[in-house]
């Protein structure tokens, strides 16, 4: 049976500091996967004619990890023996990246590692992705900042905020994780066909 305790912190500051002293030895970190919307769920426009970039998320320090961040008030907790397939900024990425790909509303996306001529990147800031507890409730929260830039001039031409909410456990993990990906697919079935809008 998997240990379910939570390593706390007191402050976002030594989040570094305790994800370096779990790295070492004890039992290995069961590994979870963020998921793509499928094309049948996005309500979508007509296909847009451009190429798209899409750059790795920017993300404060508590974020910028593998490990899966819970909330309570001002405290971070990190959940023990769990942790993404990926840094989460470039999880996000790659699943951002297919969700284009699956929708099918622009004529060509991926990363710069691509090496698109691209007509539009999009920049994003993940503002939130965690499950935060409070009073015994649980949400998963993501919330993401997203800036659409013209890939001819650097301008920004569009931006916006996106953010889900949905209801969770506060001490199972699996249910956290399927919690996390249905406020991500919410974000994204969002962000898409807005994106696709910007520039045709």
């Amino acid at each position: 049976m998997r240990p379910r305790a939570l390593i706390t912190v007191t402050a976002v500051a030594l989040a570094g500091a305790i994800l370096g002293a779990c790295a070492g030895g004890g039992v290995p970190p069961a590994t979870y996967d963020l998921v793509a919307p499928k094309v049948m769920t996005l309500t979508a426009p007509r296909a847009a004619k451009f190429q798209l970039v899409v750059n790795e998320p920017s993300a404060v320090r508590s974020l910028e990890t593998d490990r899966i961040l819970v909330r309570s008030g001002a405290r971070v907790a990190y959940y023990k023996n769990a942790a993404w397939t990926d840094r989460l900024p470039r999880l996000m990425q790659a699943r951002m990246v297919e969700a284009f790909q699956n929708a099918g509303l622009v004529s060509a996306v991926g990363s710069r590692a691509d090496r698109l001529d691209a007509d539009v990147e999009l920049a994003t800031q993940v503002q939130a992705f965690q499950v935060e507890v409070n009073q015994g409730k649980a949400e998963a929260r993501a919330s993401l900042y997203v800036k659409v830039i013209d890939g001819n001039n650097g301008r920004m031409t569009a931006s916006r905020g996106f953010e889900s909410r949905v209801s969770t456990s506060s001490k199972d993990i699996d249910e956290m994780v399927v919690s996390l990906n249905q406020a991500f697919d919410n974000v994204l079935r969002e962000v898409v066909p807005w994106v696709a809008k910007r520039k045709r």
